[in-house]
């Protein structure tokens, strides 16, 4: 039998191991029914009225949107807050969501499919592969709530981008895959006979192919110039005096795919500036005259690979792009400068185009212009009349 006094110690510890554990389990209990503590929640109605005072700029890439005040006040919203019971403010995410989908409508592009189909050594169908681009609308709404809470005054919305499923490396074998070089020319103010023989004149060149070193005549791909093959009467440069001949405008056509060689780096073999500074042209020095039987425009397919020739219309503007392989060359064009120039009309001006090749000492071209005055070329009758 244990002794009583040994009884009652256990029975002792026994109340104290219980009474701890009671106390213990009474302040665990008492912690977890307590209430949490207080936390300051900052008022950012403040905020948000000082973000709304002023407009923001939303940025797609290289475009600007900008939001007015009034517009981004209108995405302001009264709540009652669930745990204080407080009316607080707040922006809608449902508002913002709404403007930026709006944007995305005039931003958004499907990819382009590359098309390319050769019919007797031209491209008769040729369309470059684009990619696609999307505004990231979920993203960029998460952006613009953060950025109106910090007081940003230009926000960045997210762009993705798709690629196109056919490119041009996957359809052709002539090695045409990217645009070289892109010349253009502005024709506003030309009477509708002008306008005909510039349409007609760029069309003859419209899905022309180089070969690698092979040289481009200007006249020679133009053909014959007259009526029949549906050119209009408008004045040229003949001589020392202007006349109404067909083909007039013509040379809006020799300019810009002069322009468009230069840019892409290819050796000029003929070129000359008109007799004249011609309004057409501006800016002055950056021009090539052709006329059958005189003057050529000539240049060469320096490159590797074939190149292919496109022109389009866009409202007054005519443009040449050149396609072929990138060969990492690099063309700068510094000027054209106009000097010497008399209040006559007459002038001088020249340009520097400077080709770089990466390890290759670049090589400097300069191309001069000299122009007499207007009043030396007097219009003639027009015989066609």
């Amino acid at each position: 039998m244990m002794p009583r006094r040994i009884i009652m110690k256990a029975l002792v510890f026994g109340g104290i191991v219980t009474s701890a554990f009671v106390l213990g389990q009474y302040y665990y209990l008492s912690q977890l029914l307590k209430p949490p503590p207080r936390v300051e929640i900052p008022d950012i109605s403040n905020k948000l009225l000082r973000a709304v005072s002023h407009d923001i700029t939303l940025k797609l890439e290289d475009r600007a949107v900008i939001v007015k005040s009034g517009t981004l006040k209108s995405w302001v919203e009264s709540y009652k807050r669930s745990y204080t019971g407080r009316k607080e403010l707040r922006i809608s995410t449902a508002k913002v969501s709404d403007h930026v989908s709006a944007l995305s409508l005039s931003f958004d592009k499907d990819p382009v499919n590359a098309k390319f189909k050769l019919e007797e050594g031209r491209a008769v169908e040729f369309v470059p592969a684009s990619e696609g681009k999307f505004v990231d609308i979920e993203t960029s709404v998460g952006l613009v709530l953060a950025g109106l809470l910090k007081g940003d005054k230009e926000i960045a919305l997210t762009v993705k981008y798709k690629e196109p499923a056919v490119t041009l490396e996957k359809i052709n074998s002539l090695g045409i895959v990217t645009r070289l070089s892109r010349g253009e020319s502005n024709f506003a103010g030309s009477s509708p006979a002008r306008v005909q023989n510039i349409r007609v004149a760029s069309a003859k060149y419209n899905g022309l192919i180089l070969k690698p070193g092979e040289e481009l005549s200007f006249n020679k791909m133009l053909g014959p110039v007259d009526g029949t093959t549906g050119y209009a009467a408008e004045k040229v440069i003949k001589g020392h005096q202007l006349v109404y001949e067909y083909g007039g405008g013509v040379c809006q056509v020799s300019t810009t795919i002069f322009r468009a060689a230069i840019l892409a780096g290819f050796p000029i073999l003929e070129r000359k500036p008109h007799s004249f500074p011609v309004k057409y042209y501006n800016p002055q020095g950056f021009d090539a005259t052709v006329y059958p039987g005189s003057s050529d425009l000539k240049f060469i397919n320096n490159t590797q690979g074939h190149i292919l020739v496109q022109t389009s219309m866009i409202g007054t503007n005519l443009i040449f792009e050149i396609y072929g392989s990138d060969d990492s060359r690099k063309v700068t064009i510094d000027g054209p400068y106009q000097y010497d120039e008399n209040p006559d009309g007459s002038m001088k001006a020249y340009f520097t185009r400077t080709i770089s090749y990466d390890g290759i000492e670049p090589k400097i071209d300069k191309f001069y212009s000299r122009y007499n005055s207007p009043a030396l070329y007097p219009l003639a009758r027009n015989p066609l009349e």
